[in-house]
């Protein structure tokens, strides 16, 4: 993993240095950012495949160097990555089994992003695609498990915290929409698409896989 962040890196570089010096149209943008999270776990430790939706918010700075080239710096102070799934069957407790019980388990991950981002925008469009790695500190987690019987009733239900959390790599791309507003405000639309390289916990095989959807409200400083 760590060669295939340092090839990244050389890329991203080399995009960065490319630009003639007579074509460099600095432009910088800051703004808040808003979106949601559609999360889909995988992982050889999972029993069945958790999906779940997050709400994020941050911050973006949009860096253009040259019409074409620039880099999108995220940060999302909290970016909330919930997931979960249930099951059916008979589940022994100390008690004795519960048959045909339903078992619901959910996990709730929170983590402090950032995510330096390669810009290729499409001249006189507006349209741009996006690359890169994100890296995610884990500020909170937590699993959820409820266990009820036929009639509906609760047989179980208990809280507990995750332990051995890692550091998240994730591998980063999609695109977005600049729409201007007028004056110094760009609205923009924008679509993701996260992979994620590392596990949740070292004890466990878990990945995370994010589909994001945002919307930016930038304001042009330079």
């Amino acid at each position: 993993m760590k060669k295939s962040l340092t090839v990244l890196s050389t890329f991203l570089l080399l995009f960065l240095f490319s630009a003639k010096p007579s074509f460099a149209q600095f432009h910088l943008r800051l703004g808040p950012l808003l979106g949601m999270n559609f999360n889909i776990g995988t992982g050889s430790d999972l029993q069945q495949t958790p999906t779940g939706i997050g709400i994020l918010f941050g911050s973006q700075l949009d860096m253009s160097f040259t019409p074409t080239i620039g880099l999108l710096t995220q940060v999302q102070f909290y970016d909330s990555r919930s997931s979960g799934y249930s099951e059916t069957g008979n589940f022994q407790l100390q008690t004795g089994v519960v048959p045909n019980g339903e078992l619901t388990v959910d996990f709730s991950l929170a983590y402090f992003m950032i995510e330096p981002l390669l810009k290729l925008s499409i001249p006189r469009s507006g349209f741009y695609f996006l690359v890169g790695p994100a890296i995610g500190f884990n500020i909170q987690g937590s699993l959820d498990q409820k266990l009820v019987d036929q009639q509906g009733n609760t047989i179980y239900k208990g809280n507990s915290s995750l332990k051995n959390t890692l550091v998240r790599f994730e591998l980063k791309g999609g695109a977005g929409y600049d729409i201007p507003l007028g004056g110094i405000t760009t609205l923009t639309p924008q679509f993701s698409f996260g992979y994620g390289l590392t596990d949740v916990q070292s004890d466990f095989s878990a990945r995370v896989m994010t589909f994001q959807l945002a919307a930016i409200v930038k304001f042009k400083l330079l």
